[in-house]
């Protein structure tokens, strides 16, 4: 038996991009949603806003391995990386539900089930490797997003397990900011 051919850069790229951009869609739902609550909306709005920029960073990174001639090389990804695997099975449970019924608790517990499929991370390998200091700002904002989400579920959910959760997201990318030099 031969072993699997590794994706191109190209290939994990636009899965990426794909995942984000549906990540981003769910949450413009939630959004959409949650209209009537005005915090609410503009929170899911920001959280769709957010993974906008980081198909815009994935973009950015795509070209720049374009111009050097390496986005059609194997990448160090695999398609079938365990955390692509997971979200993509978090997002298809959602892709077609009808919003009507679901509650602020379920959409927030949502969330950090796919903040914890760590694509982050992995967008994040991606783009530390082109652009280090676009790293550090996607860094930051991650942190401010789960930080905003941990602040929701404490005002919106009386579950002390999901707060747990995120709040333990926070503080693992906190940690990993921490490395870089104060400015």
């Amino acid at each position: 038996m031969m072993p699997a051919q590794m994706p191109t850069n190209r290939e994990v790229l636009d899965t990426t991009i794909a995942l984000e951009k549906e990540s981003m869609a769910l949450y413009a739902r939630f959004s959409r949603r949650f209209a009537d609550d005005p915090k609410l909306k503009e929170f899911w709005f920001g959280m769709a806003r957010d993974e906008a920029r980081h198909v815009g960073a994935l973009d950015l990174v795509s070209t720049m391995l374009d111009l050097e001639g390496r986005l059609d090389q194997a990448s160090p990804v695999s398609l079938e990386n365990e955390i692509i695997a997971k979200l993509r099975a978090t997002l298809g449970r959602f892709r077609n539900q009808p919003l009507s019924e679901l509650s602020i608790e379920q959409a927030l517990a949502t969330a950090v089930e796919i903040e914890e499929t760590e694509l982050e991370d992995l967008v994040a390998d991606l783009i530390k490797s082109q652009q280090p200091n676009e790293y550090e700002r996607s860094l930051r904002m991650l942190v401010h997003d789960l930080g905003e989400l941990s602040f929701m579920i404490e005002c919106h959910a009386q579950n002390a397990d999901l707060l747990r959760r995120c709040d333990e997201l926070v503080n693992r990318h906190a940690e990993s900011l921490s490395r870089f030099p104060q400015s």
